[in-house]
């Protein structure tokens, strides 16, 4: 008995590998490759694109052309050069507008689901492929393997039983196809003759 053929076998964790080398090597792209070294536009423009404007809808204060996100990002810009840090300034805005002026859903309460419900999604995912791969694998193992002897095929259709039942078919089809077919009514008559 054959299972799988190694290449069967090696095609999902290699892709699996290959799947898990792309995520490092954009994580190290986007993050580690360039320095962090910002500006103060670069700053205003971070904590800009976290808050949501309070007017236009699906906007950031950082892409907003509307007035009071103009003046929201020279607030900004102000407190940074106070020397706020940029949680301060967010925290700032959150006091005044409540947690609904941030972009991203704060990850406590109710809203922690946002964060949690798409990795489970993958994760269900993934293990959904894993189960039915293993069941297309074991599919494909019993088709391989023979479904019986050819004693045990003999055994089954020495019975009497199902002889009779089989023969009784037959008559049926014979019959069937005598009326409808003049080809096959020699062959039905010879039969009867027996």
């Amino acid at each position: 008995m054959r299972g799988p053929s190694i290449r069967a076998r090696t095609l999902v964790p290699v892709l699996a590998l290959l799947l898990v080398a792309a995520i490092a090597f954009v994580w190290w792209f986007a993050y580690l490759s360039h320095p962090r070294t910002t500006t103060l536009d670069q700053r205003v423009a971070e904590v800009a694109s976290q808050l949501r404007c309070p007017i236009c809808q699906g906007e950031s204060v950082q892409d907003s052309p509307s007035e009071l996100a103009q003046q929201m990002r020279a607030v900004i810009r102000q407190q940074l050069q106070e020397g706020r840090s940029e949680q301060e300034v967010i925290q700032y805005f959150v006091d005044r507008y409540g947690e609904t002026i941030l972009w991203n859903p704060p990850r406590q309460g109710f809203s922690l689901l946002v964060w949690l419900l798409p990795p489970a999604a993958l994760l269900g995912g993934v293990v959904l492929i894993f189960f039915v791969l293993r069941e297309w694998r074991q599919r494909r193992t019993d088709d391989a393997r023979p479904a019986s002897s050819p004693e045990e095929t003999a055994l089954s259709l020495s019975a009497p039983e199902l002889d009779e039942e089989l023969e009784g078919y037959r008559r049926e089809l014979e019959a069937e196809l005598a009326a409808d077919d003049p080809l096959f009514q020699p062959l039905h008559a010879r039969r009867e003759a027996r």
